[in-house]
């Protein structure tokens, strides 16, 4: 049974079960902490997700079930920038990236797990897709402190994540008298309006146990709307605008509650081989049941693979094992293709690997060579770059994001219903922070499998010898150089005689 009525500045509404709220609103940034917008950028993204990190316990209720694509996103920071589509290919668009690298990199910092904000070098922004350049910066349970059970205000963290992002409002709800800030996703927009000013859409998600009285905090120059989302499709669901008199009824897409497991498109898992040397491999297994609507010859099957700037592709052996048919996809990777330096020594976050391929009938298995790239010296605080945390005096272990897998459709008809701009869902249905700047509208998504395991173990010098090895080190090119002349010059001598 659903309830709605006045509470205090407010408005309340409950219902059985829990329910995600969705804030959506629109506010214009203060010029003056921004640099100047570059006149070939489209808009700037940041995205904030959590979700893929949780742990089922952490979560204070069962999540509803609802919308699928949004267990495709990595858990982390993504700050994406995209160029406008009528910026040519070729030199123009080299310019109008470096002109996003130089305005990512005065707007954004690392974070929002670092104790301070950490510039970010041009350099850190891969180029991805046609047309934008993408930083991802993972996240991690134990780092968000979402074991201990407090919730997280992800508008907070955006603002330690990005300068530029100090200013915007937080939305929120009162619920059992406290406020309440347990968000599982934050997106910001930005894009420049005709008459010059910065504009941000932000979206913030959160996921609330019910209670008698919900209260919406109203924001000052802003709009905001909150979304009572029943647990079935069958459940009634409602919005509700600060001011508004009594909530409206809502109609959600029924593509929306798709988490029950047997309505996915199938699953992806991946396990690491020789995980504890330095080439070792990720094996990524998938199996596909095409939902009704879906036809197998106008769809594909995309899987995304990424990694720290620890390890990398080898985009030649790619390209080898592409043209032996030994890849079984077609492949773009993304992200640097130094082979020789230290990870230390990269400016880029790590890598991307998109493959295609037709849907599978059957089981589809795919072996993908990685490397990794020898570290420097440990220092005592964690590598910059590195997601995890040392094991052993003489080895480090690292967890890499499992792969994402979707099925992308080209027949207009056979996508999700696209939703309208000024929809309270816009920027949920398939909105992905990765597949979208990869021009990739999943049409069913692939629930990552349960048994996934990609625990990595790499050898690292330990800095208990660091002196000890330097000094030796010395010691042994100097004797090397002295070998070297000393059979020189008897090679000359006897020449001599």
């Amino acid at each position: 049974m659903t309830t709605s009525g006045s509470a205090g500045d407010g408005w309340s509404f409950g219902s059985a079960g829990g329910s995600w709220h969705v804030w959506s609103y629109g506010a214009a940034l203060d010029r003056a902490g921004l640099p100047p917008w570059p006149a070939d950028m489209e808009e700037a993204r940041v995205v904030l997700s959590t979700e893929m990190c949780r742990p089922a316990a952490a979560q204070s209720i069962p999540p509803a079930p609802f919308m699928p694509p949004r267990d495709l996103e990595h858990c982390g920071t993504h700050t994406i920038a995209t160029a406008r589509d009528s910026v040519p290919r070729g030199a123009p668009m080299a310019a109008a990236r470096a002109q996003m690298r130089q305005w990512l990199s005065a707007f954004a910092g690392w974070g929002p797990v670092a104790p301070e904000p950490v510039a970010l070098g041009p350099a850190a922004f891969v180029e991805l897709g046609a047309a934008s350049i993408y930083h991802f910066r993972a996240h991690s349970a134990a780092t968000l402190g979402l074991r201990r059970g407090q919730p997280l205000d992800l508008a907070t963290l955006a603002a330690g994540a990005c300068r530029g992002l100090g200013a915007l409002p937080a939305p929120a709800v009162t619920h059992h008298g406290a406020r309440w800030l347990d968000n599982y996703r934050l997106e910001v927009r930005l894009r420049r309006t005709a008459h010059g000013r910065v504009q941000a859409s932000v979206q913030i998600i959160s996921l609330l146990p019910p209670a008698p009285d919900i209260v919406i905090e109203p924001l000052a120059n802003t709009t905001s709307r909150i979304a009572w989302l029943g647990p079935t499709k069958d459940a009634d669901a409602f919005m509700l605008t600060a001011g508004q008199a009594r909530p409206s009824a809502l109609r959600v897409p029924g593509e929306l509650y798709a988490r029950d497991p047997a309505l996915f498109a199938g699953e992806v898992s991946a396990r690491t081989a020789n995980f504890a040397s330095f080439h070792p491999e990720l094996v990524v297994a998938a199996s596909v049941q095409l939902p009704p609507g879906l036809e197998r010859d106008v769809c594909r099957l995309a899987t995304v693979a990424v990694l720290p700037r620890t390890y990398f592709f080898d985009p030649y052996q790619l390209r080898q094992l592409h043209d032996e048919d030994r890849l079984g996809a077609a492949y773009s990777h993304y992200g640097p293709t130094e082979l020789e330096l230290p990870a230390e020594s990269l400016g880029n976050w790590g890598s991307a690997l998109v493959l295609t391929r037709a849907v599978p009938e059957q089981q589809l298995t795919m072996t993908i060579p990685i490397h990794a790239r020898y570290r420097l010296l440990p220092i005592d605080e964690p590598t910059v770059g590195y997601h995890g945390e040392p094991a052993g005096g003489t080895h480090v272990d690292q967890t890499l994001p499992p792969p994402l897998a979707a099925v992308v459709c080209a027949a207009p008809d056979a996508s999700p219903t696209a939703p309208g701009n000024d929809s309270i869902l816009d920027k949920l249905h398939v909105r992905l922070a990765l597949f979208d700047e990869l021009g990739l509208v999943p049409a069913a998504s692939l629930m990552v499998a349960a048994d996934t395991d990609t625990l990595l173990r790499m050898p690292v010098p330990s800095a208990q010898h660091a002196s000890l090895i330097q000094a030796s080190t010395v010691v042994l090119l100097f004797a090397g150089a002295l070998i070297t002349l000393h059979s020189v010059y008897l090679k000359a001598r006897s020449m001599q005689i």
